[in-house]
Order: C-alpha cells, then structure tokens, then sequence
C-alpha cells in the first residue's frame, strides 16, 4: 500500500482506488455521529465497541477514550521504542441544515465529503483510526502507537476532557510525540498560539444625554484606545524561524445592562450617557512568552485608561523542532512547515512536556462553516505522508536542530 500511485501518467492504482473508497467509507460513517460538544456519549460508545470488538485495550474516561497501550519493547518498559500518540477530538459544533447529512459532493471539480466535523476535524480521525488499525503499519512501525480520541475541544476550556485523559492515564505524559490531527491545510503547523480573554471597562459616570456635562461618557472615553487597536492589532513574532502573529482583537462591547451575562430583557434607555463602557479584548499570543508575560502586555498596553479583569487563558505551544521525532516527523512527511495561527491541544501536551505537532487534512477555512466539507485527494494525500512517517520515520538523534522554513 505504501506506493499507491501508478508507474504511468500519474494514474490511481488499484490500491490507491481501495484505499480512497475505504476512507469515504469511514468518514461517511465516523460523521453519521453528530455529537456536539457535552453529548458526545453516542460516538464515544461506538468507538469502545469498535474496538472492543478488535480486542484492543480501551481506557473510557468520561467521553474520551484511550486505545491501545505501550508493548513490552516501548521505550516505557525499557526498550527503544518510542511512543506516538495519534490524537484526534470526538466533538463538533452545531450542524446546518446544509451539513447534517453526510455525503460525496463536488467543490470547485473536487469530490468531497460534506458532513459536519468533515474537515474539523473527524477526517484526521479517521486518518487515525486507518492507521492505528492497520496491522502492516503497526508491525513494521518503529513505534508503539496508541489512539486518544477526547470529549469537549470546541467548548470552553475547563471542559475539554484532554486534561483528564492525561491526569488518568498518566503514561501518555511518557510519550514521545503527539500528532494532533486537527486540520492543517497538509501543512505541518508547528506549536501554537496562547489566548487570553480580558474585559476592559471604562468607567465614567452616568448623566442624562441633554446635560452630557453633568456626567462623563465612558463609552467615548474608548475611542483613543479603539482607535489604536484598529491601526496596531496585528504583530509578527518569530520563535525558532517560525513566524507566528500575535492578534488584538475587540470582540465585544458593551454598556451596564446589555453584556452578554445580563440577565435583563428591557427596551435599551437610549437617553443616558453610559458610566461604564466593556470591550471583550482577545489578544492571541505566541509561543515567545508566558501567560503572565502576556497578561502584563493587556495590562501595559491599556494603562490606566481603563480596569482590565483577565477572564480566560490558555497558554501557547512551542514550536519543538529540538525534539527528535519532530525533526523526524518533518523530514518523512515533507510537506510545509508553518506556526499553527490558533490555539490547539498541542499546548495541553507541552504543559506535561510531549512534544506535539499539528498536521490533518481538513481545511482550516471549511471549520465550523456552513456545509462544512474536506477533499477526498487531501485525505488520500495525508494518509501517504503520514503512512510514510509511521512505518520508516526514524529519530534524528543529532544535537543540531533542522534549518527552520523559509
């Protein structure tokens, strides 16, 4: 299966024919599930029989499930097998009307599958559960591989079952690498942004609007700082020849009353100079520095203009290309390199130091939107690469790391 492509005008073969029909196959049902964040108890219970029924180890916890375990020549038991970690998520958001059944479709002379979680990310899983089950790549791997699909991603943060799964099952910290499937564009997105989420509130003090001078508007107090925010909101980080973004963003805005956790319903007063003014400030950070470094840089950049609450953090992924297996995931794989413009679980696995890289074949512009679809020839085209990685990638043990990406 390894060369899937005929000797002769760039024509499928027929194992490359047998395995495009077999990942339809798998994605069409794998999508049938359409489990949103926190009532993903049906596709978890398919894939503890799925595998039960292969006879593979299965750890449940919650909705999150743990296939597979170390072998008596891992790396954990004293051998020289490395362990890899295929990592994929089991939640989707809300389905569409144009999305919820899925189905063989053509985009732009492409055939693709349209289903909800097609590109975000459940054609990685399926990649996943492909190779995880495939008895040649698992004999001929020079790796212990070991499938984690988990509950909760597309929600908020202290909901996300991966933390758990790492708390329970405490030997996947040991692991060597892992590859987060999420979708990547088939490039190989390196580490990944921190996020932070602050309400910035200006305060002022309330009068009616005839007799503006009786009071302070706090809502125009804003406008210097939103003024900056639109001209200076995007900067350019580098970390380890990577080029990442960090991004400030004002989300939301509000005055007393209309935030988003009131809880009155009454007609807006349209008559009163606001004494307080709210922006939801999104600031997306690179790997180049802490959550506290980035919450002195909302705190800095505000001054005393206005009082900052940090609401929501989740820190940033380094790029890891010292470790050994992501040099050699690289290097197998070759495809683009890239910073990962977003937060993924790779940053849960570098807070228990395990080296994680993002790379699938969904399309990052087809997540959460309406008619949510992935190309067929990019699964097929992923499923080489990481084929490739999986049964002849090696470690480069050397001390000096790859030269980064142009």
């Amino acid at each position: 299966m390894s060369d899937l492509v005929g000797a002769t005008g760039g024509q499928p073969s027929e194992a490359a024919d047998g395995l495009r029909a077999d990942l339809v196959e798998r994605l069409l049902e794998h999508c049938g599930y359409v489990c949103t964040t926190g009532e993903e108890g049906p596709i978890a219970d398919a894939m503890v029989a799925r595998y039960d029924g292969l006879g593979e180890k299965v750890v449940r916890v919650g909705h999150s499930v743990v296939i597979g375990r170390p072998g008596p020549s891992s790396r954990l038991h004293g051998g020289d097998r490395p362990l890899v970690l295929l990592v994929g998520h089991l939640d989707v958001v809300p389905p569409t009307e144009d999305d919820v059944r899925p189905r063989v479709d053509t985009r732009d002379g492409q055939d693709v599958i349209v289903a909800r979680g097609a590109s975000d990310m459940k054609a990685g899983n399926v990649l996943a559960m492909q190779m995880f089950e495939d008895r040649g790549v698992r004999e001929s791997s020079p790796y212990d591989l070991v499938l984690v699909l988990y509950a909760g991603e597309e929600g908020a943060v202290e909901t996300n079952e991966l933390l758990d799964v790492l708390e329970q099952v405490p030997w996947l910290r040991e692991a060597d690498l892992a590859i987060v499937l999420e979708p990547t564009d088939g490039q190989i997105q390196l580490g990944c942004l921190g996020s932070l989420q602050a309400e910035v509130t200006f305060v002022g003090k309330q009068a009616h609007s005839a007799r503006p001078w009786h009071g302070r508007n706090a809502l125009t107090m804003a406008g210097s700082f939103l003024d900056e925010l639109d001209r200076d909101h995007v900067r350019d980080v580098e970390v380890d020849g990577i080029l990442y973004r960090d991004v400030w963003s004002a989300t939301q805005a509000w005055t007393p009353g209309l935030g988003p956790t009131d809880t009155r319903r009454t007609v807006p007063v349209r008559n009163i100079v606001p004494g307080a003014f709210t922006i939801n400030l999104n600031l997306r950070f690179a790997p180049s520095r802490s959550t506290d470094d980035a919450v002195a840089e909302v705190v800095d950049r505000v001054g005393d203009l206005a009082q900052v609450n940090v609401f929501d953090r989740a820190p940033a992924a380094p790029p890891r290309m010292d470790a050994p297996l992501v040099r050699a995931f690289t290097a197998s794989v070759g495809a683009e390199v890239a910073a990962k413009q977003a937060w993924t679980d790779v940053a849960r696995f570098a807070e228990v130091d395990v080296p994680a890289l993002n790379y699938g074949p969904g399309l990052t512009a087809q997540a959460h939107q309406r008619g949510e679809y992935v190309p067929i020839d990019a699964m097929v085209d992923a499923h080489q690469r990481l084929r490739r990685f999986l049964t002849t990638g090696t470690a480069d043990t050397s001390t000096t790391p790859p030269a980064p990406p142009a």
